[in-house]
Order: structure tokens, then sequence, then C-alpha cells
């Protein structure tokens, strides 16, 4: 009797081994190397879409920042390269817990041909020249009239330029509501001072004739307010130059100066106190 139930307890066992050796070997261990030739094949796109999507971020980071840019271009080129990076990436869909399933989402990925190197230098050279003009902008946010006299000393045309007190100050406007809190007036070497009849022959005296003058004020909405008011006599007779508001300052130009001439002083400028 005992010899018959150990028979069939050893019988049992030996069915209940063939029956799982045969879901191992048919089933389990297939699902298993299928998934590990999936995972070789895509663990390595999936660093390079990590790369790619930290550089996408990067990039995001700094225009919802809202900071503003010298030059507003770079915005529409920042998204643009980012939409390019995301057109291009390769999308991993998990496979469902299948063997047929790993092995047919392995061939597709096998297939592509993961290369973001062009996406990751575009993404990188526009988070630079964003942060950049970022950084140069907050040069035109506030300036004192030290920085703004030292800067143009480095403008090869300007040859003299001096910063307005509350004692030589003609439009009277200094540190007021609504006023500017700085100006320097400046000289320009293309503009004859000799035509320029005034009593006060100073720097200040001459005014934006004598070359132009950069106005700074304690806000954006104060410093466009001052270009609207000088806009509306453009193209009059009491024109006083061009104007262009960068942060919050004014940066004018003579109208002496051809137009060629006022274009090219505002960007070396420019230039000059973005450095």
């Amino acid at each position: 009797m005992k010899k018959k139930i150990i028979i069939i307890l050893v019988s049992v066992l030996l069915i209940i081994a063939c029956i799982g050796g045969g879901i191992f070997f048919g089933v389990v261990k297939p699902l298993s190397d299928a998934k590990k030739e999936y995972e070789e094949v895509a663990t390595p796109i999936i660093k390079e879409n990590e790369a790619l999507d930290n550089a996408v971020a990067k990039l995001q980071e700094l225009i919802d920042s809202n900071e503003k840019p010298i030059d507003e271009s770079l915005i529409d080129s920042s998204k643009e390269a980012i939409k390019e990076a995301q057109a291009n990436k390769i999308i991993i869909e998990a496979p469902t817990n299948n063997k047929d399933d790993y092995k047919i989402k392995t061939e597709e990925l096998r297939k592509k041909e993961v290369d973001y190197t062009e996406y990751l230098a575009k993404l990188e050279d526009e988070t630079k020249k964003l942060s950049d003009s970022i950084e140069k902008y907050k040069k035109f946010v506030n300036p004192t009239s030290e920085y703004i006299i030292s800067k143009l000393a480095t403008v090869d045309e300007i040859v003299n330029s001096a910063a307005v007190t509350e004692d030589h100050d003609p439009n009277g406007q200094l540190n007021k509501a609504g006023g500017y809190t700085a100006t320097v007036y400046f000289e320009s070497s293309n503009v004859n001072q000799s035509t320029i009849y005034t009593e006060d022959k100073s720097v200040i005296g001459k005014g934006t004739q004598a070359g132009g003058a950069i106005e700074v004020y304690a806000n954006e909405e104060d410093a466009h307010k001052r270009e609207e008011y000088l806009a509306a006599f453009d193209g009059g007779i009491f024109s006083s130059g061009s104007h262009r508001v960068v942060g919050t300052t004014l940066i004018r130009t003579s109208d002496k100066l051809n137009a060629s001439q006022q274009k090219a002083l505002e960007g070396k400028i420019i230039e000059a106190m973005s450095n």
C-alpha cells in the first residue's frame, strides 16, 4: 500500500515537473529572452532620448522664464529648434507582455537610426544664444550714467559725452515722476559741430543734435511713453532723430545724421552697452 502511494506521489511530481518544465522552456524562457533582446536594443535609444529631452527641457525653461532677450527673434528660433528635435525623436512604445510583441518591437527599433547630434548641437546653440541675449538685455535695465559713459567711450565715432545733473539738465526731468533717472548726451564725429547753434557749447547744451543721447527710465512703460512722444514728431521740422527702447533705456541719435548713419550708430551703442 505504501509502495503504491509512493509511486503515485512520484508520478504526480514527475508530471508537475514536466508541466513546469514545459511552461518554463515553452513560455517563460522565450518571453524572458525576447525581453532581454528588446532591452538591449531599446536601452541605448532610451538614453539618447533622455539626453534629447534634457536639452529640450533646458531651452524650454529659458523660454518659459519670460525673461526678455535683446534679440527677440531668438524666442522663435528656439521654439523651432525644440519643435524640430521633438519631431525627429524616436518614440518607443512599450510592448505588451507577449513574446511575439517584444520581437516585433525589437525589429522595429533595429531599423531606426538614432543620431541626435545635429539636434543636440542646435538646442545647445540656441540655449547659449538666448541665455547670452537675456543677459545683454539686463544691461539696459536701469544702467547708471557711469556705466553708459564708460561704454560710449568704446564707440569709435563718439568723441565726447556727459551726464546731466540737477544743476545742468536742459529738460529738467531728472528723477521726476515719469522722467529719466539718468541721461547722457554725446557728440559724434559724423556731425559737424559748427552747424549746431546754441549758447551753451557743452555736450549737454548742444543736446541730441551733437550726436545723440541715452535716456534711462525707472521702468519700461515710462521709456516707451517717452519714445511715443518723440515718434509724434518724426518726419516733421521738430524731429529730433532716431529713437529705440531697449529695456528701460532709450537710445537716441542725431537728426543731423542720415538714416544709415543713425542705424549704424544705434547698433554700435547697443553692441558696446551689451558687452
